[in-house]
């Protein structure tokens, strides 16, 4: 049985959607007064945006970090996240200190081994993808950017509330 079944492509618009949102969590979630429960998505989403531009597949834009390594460092990556609020020690703080990350870290391993070691060949590949993932990635971060904002313009300051 195949168990590797997620194409690369796939995988590549995964994990350019993925690093804009790991960005943007913490300030989502309302965890920036906890500085261990936000550095590490915000350390992966870092890590991410360096790593999926070089990786070897149809979205990587130098193709230097074969498949196989990319892999292993998004199934690293994914430990670290799961297992991060528990290391910590913010875990106490509460579920929404510690479940978000359990959920991407475990989707992470999941899809590190799931995916295709190896992209179709380099004749094969369109190159009209690469664009498609930047700007499905800009959307995504603009999208969380638009959400911050509004959640602070229906809080407002802290002199106006009732």
């Amino acid at each position: 049985m195949q168990v590797r079944v997620v194409p690369t492509k796939v995988h590549g618009a995964i994990d350019y959607a993925t690093v804009p949102a790991l960005a943007v969590a913490p300030k989502v979630l309302h965890l920036n007064g906890t500085r261990s429960s936000s550095l590490i998505p915000r350390a992966i989403a870092t890590a991410g945006s360096v790593v999926a531009p070089l990786t070897d597949y149809e979205l990587g834009v130098k193709r230097l970090i074969p498949m196989r390594a990319h892999l292993a460092v998004d199934a690293l990556s994914g430990l670290a996240l799961a297992g991060g609020p528990w290391a910590s020690g913010s875990a106490r703080q509460g579920t929404r200190h510690w479940l978000p990350h359990a959920l991407i870290g475990a989707g992470e391993i999941a899809l590190a081994l799931t995916t295709k070691t190896e992209a179709p060949s380099r004749a094969r590949a369109t190159l009209p993808w690469k664009p498609a993932a930047a700007a499905a990635a800009a959307a995504a971060g603009i999208a969380a950017v638009a959400v911050i904002a509004v959640r602070k313009r229906r809080s407002g300051p802290a002199s106006n509330r009732p």
